[in-house]
């Protein structure tokens, strides 16, 4: 067979279209011919790139400075969070004095209490995804999460909505009854426990620290040892979370105390700021129980529970504003949303 020129095919097909058509032909072969003469190689679809919030953040360790147990995470901030507590002329950063609001959620996500059955079956974490883009906390709460719940399938959402701010997540996971320096675990592997998930404005971003650990205290049984996690925004809050024990409410009221007397006055005095704080979780106790929760608050702070097990309680330089139950259909537990302003 002889070969035939691309060129010479063009002047046939031209040639044998009447005039009208010729145009058309033109178009056509011209089209047919610059695809034919591409490499196969040559064509690359390059993929769109990742929205900031979905790429994966450097992560820093903070492990319990006493007590043992296992070691948190901290990720998310675009700067590092051993941040700068002055600014260059000298002046302090200004903290951030704008009204905002805080979520406490339990998900039950463990995969092994029997409430992940019988109401989430993997939807507690899409549904809180979806309630955290809606009411837009400045600082989220979370029990009973797996690691990822907080990292891939929380944080996103914080991330997106305050895009031009530092925003950030920390997780604490709970230890194995057996090996107090190990993690307990979800049933897919990942480490159990609870997180922070929170926001500082741009102009008011003066770093981050960790503050974490196991309680002395704790109840007997085959659930998880009881852990605490604090976060420390340089002049701006300390937020801080925990899930105590249901074993024992006495214990739950020892490991109540131990953390708003003894751990938190020992954060403010190592980071040296007198900037508000937070404390919200599922502390399985009750206003009007045996204990009493309220008699876990220190003088001078405030407090404001779900009417069941879940609380928020803040340092007297904040005030409680509204609060509702956020309904929540795949956990037991509503979503705890309350307004402060400092």
């Amino acid at each position: 067979m002889r070969w035939t020129s691309p060129w010479r095919i063009l002047r046939r097909i031209v040639s044998a279209a009447t005039p009208r058509r010729r145009p058309a032909a033109l178009v056509t072969t011209g089209v047919l011919l610059v695809a034919a003469a591409l490499p196969a190689c040559g064509l690359v679809r390059a993929d769109p790139p990742r929205p900031e919030a979905e790429r994966q953040p450097e992560l820093w360790t903070f492990c319990p400075a006493t007590g043992g147990g296992p070691c948190a995470e901290l990720g998310g901030p675009s700067q590092d969070p051993v941040g700068r507590t002055v600014r260059p002329d000298g002046a302090p950063d200004p903290p951030d004095r704008t009204p905002f609001t805080t979520l406490q959620l339990n998900l039950c996500n463990s995969g092994l209490a029997a409430c992940y059955a019988t109401l989430n079956n993997g939807r507690a974490v899409p549904e809180a995804y979806a309630a955290i883009m809606a009411l837009r906390p400045q600082i989220v709460t979370l029990n009973e999460v797996c690691r990822d719940d907080v990292v891939t399938g929380l944080y996103p959402a914080l991330a997106r909505g305050f895009p031009g701010d530092q925003v950030f997540w920390a997780f604490q996971p709970t230890a194995d009854r057996l090996d107090a320096s190990r993690a307990y675990r979800c049933h897919n592997g990942e480490p159990y426990g609870v997180g922070i998930l929170g926001r500082v404005r741009a102009e008011s971003w003066a770093g981050l620290s960790v503050f974490n650990g196991l309680y002395p205290q704790q109840g007997d049984g085959p659930d998880e040892l009881r852990v605490w996690l604090c976060v420390a925004a340089i002049a701006n809050y300390y937020a801080c979370t925990t899930h105590l024990t249901f074993a024992s409410a006495s214990v739950a009221f020892r490991q109540c105390r131990h953390l708003l007397h003894v751990e938190i006055p020992a954060m403010r005095t190592a980071v040296g700021s007198a900037a508000p704080v937070l404390v919200a979780g599922d502390l399985n106790l009750r206003d009007g129980g045996t204990p009493d929760v309220r008699d876990c608050v220190p003088a001078g702070y405030r407090h404001l529970g779900d009417g069941d097990v879940q609380h928020l309680i803040v340092s007297g330089d904040l005030d409680l504003g509204p609060a509702r139950r956020y309904p929540m259909r795949h956990t037991d537990h509503s979503g705890w949303h309350v307004s402060v302003a400092p």
